[in-house]
């Protein structure tokens, strides 16, 4: 018997009022009831069907401004096969922070390949109200609509975490979408207002934190008229390796047999087994129920446990992950201490803006604990230090966050409490300069 409904559903709904402004779209389900329908008329443009021809092919393009709303942009990958006399399969991409290029770099041998149009929006990302990303995601097809000679029958959209969210509710309720490639978040809620049922791919890494709400959004799909399939990889919160989303790719195309069948005339195509995963265990049954009450403890923990328990607790979980035990248990533990991570950013940086910092100096060293190698940690580090005043240290926690990895170059600029050190010796070269050198590599 599969693990019952009830419990995916505590566990949900204890993790999105957890994570709901860092993982998530939207601030109530209520409004996403009265915002999430999109109607997407084709441009008056198109009759024309006169495409643009200004643009590189096998180059990624950072940003396009749209023609109707200049504020949206999007990045493009047009196929070197790109011919304006012929139509394309088109996907869009929508990030959890906005990062169009991102997903594009990862996935652009892909769009070669199966000969596709990849976009990826510059402005969708976590925080927004649910009807402004549906602005967004209608703005966006619009444009590419006008500009690019488009499939209408092979429309696709993709998301990671919250734009996992974003894509599955525009493509719910447009009813241009063939097929979703959800990434790494669950996306229930999406469902309680259906205008359209896409084809859906759902792929979630085994140590990601939200990978029971993925199998408890499977199981929605399951009394639904949705075609869907659940694919779990060996990975943490992240966008797919390249090889795994291609899985998603060849899986939504097979839903549209008379395009396989062109695809497979043309490339060699392995047919995967897309079910392999489940002799893991890592979605069984007794795994998800321990998971679910470890994680409640967690939650009570955070605010009333003093570190001495996070140190007792952050250790033994790590050692239990590098035990020889099951692979399942191990993974488990994986997605426990992901879990602690999400929750260190999301207390940690709540307690900053409300400016109370020995609540945020407790989340922040519970945050470092579990994840000692993520540039947030630093970065929220230095804007803690910066609000005691400590500048020196704000200065070395930001250069740490830098030397990670640290690439959001938006946030660098408009962090108020950063004033005082930007003015530093040596924080252009060996701040500023080193997070847009991470900005460019994604």
């Amino acid at each position: 018997m599969r693990f019952k409904k009830i419990l995916y559903l505590l566990c949900f709904s204890l993790f999105v009022m957890l994570i709901i402004q860092s993982c998530g779209s939207g601030n109530s389900e209520e409004k996403e009831k009265a915002d999430s329908t999109v109607t997407v008329s084709p441009p008056k443009e198109i009759a024309r069907r006169i495409f643009s021809t200004d643009f590189q092919k096998e180059e990624i393009i950072r940003s396009i401004k749209c023609i109707s709303d200049s504020s949206k942009s999007y990045s493009l990958f047009l196929p070197s096969d790109y011919d304006t006399s012929k139509s394309f399969p088109v996907m869009i991409f929508f990030d959890a922070h906005a990062r169009g290029s991102l997903p594009l770099k990862k996935y652009s041998a892909l769009a070669q390949k199966y000969q596709f149009i990849f976009i990826g929006s510059n402005n969708s990302q976590n925080g927004m109200e649910i009807s402004e990303t549906q602005n967004i995601a209608s703005t966006l097809l619009n444009d590419v609509t006008v500009r690019f000679n488009i499939n209408q029958k092979l429309i696709f959209v993709t998301g990671f975490s919250g734009g996992s969210k974003v894509a599955c509710n525009f493509g719910f309720n447009n009813s241009s979408v063939r097929g979703v490639i959800a990434c790494a978040a669950p996306f229930t809620e999406q469902l309680s207002s259906v205008m359209h049922s896409p084809s859906v791919f759902l792929l979630s890494g085994n140590e990601d934190f939200n990978l029971s709400g993925m199998v408890q959004a499977d199981n929605t799909l399951n009394e639904s008229h949705f075609k869907h399939q659940l694919f779990v990889f060996d990975g943490k919160h992240d966008w797919a390796d390249k090889n795994i989303f291609e899985l998603g790719m060849i899986w939504v195309l097979q839903q549209s047999p008379s395009e396989y069948e062109k695809l497979q005339n043309k490339i060699r195509i392995i047919n995967p087994d897309y079910n392999a995963w489940m002799k893991t265990g890592v979605t069984d049954e007794k795994i998800l129920a321990l998971e679910m009450n470890d994680e409640q403890e967690f939650q009570k923990q955070f605010t009333a446990g003093d570190i001495s328990y996070w140190k007792q607790k952050i250790t033994s979980l790590q050692k239990s992950r590098m035990m020889k035990e099951t692979f399942a248990q191990s993974k488990m533990h994986a997605r426990e201490l992901n879990y602690i991570s999400v929750m260190g950013f999301v207390y940690s940086e709540s307690a900053l803006n409300q400016n109370n910092l020995d609540a945020a100096q407790h989340f922040l060293e519970i945050y470092e604990l579990s994840d000692p190698t993520n540039p947030d940690v630093f970065y929220l580090k230095s804007i803690y230090f910066s609000k005691r005043r400590d500048n020196a240290s704000a200065f070395s926690s930001l250069k740490k966050s830098a030397q990670l990895g640290y690439a959001d170059l938006s946030k660098l600029n408009s962090e108020p409490s950063f004033s005082p050190i930007k003015i530093m010796n040596g924080f252009d070269e060996s701040i500023t300069k080193v997070i847009i050198n991470n900005f460019n590599k994604n």
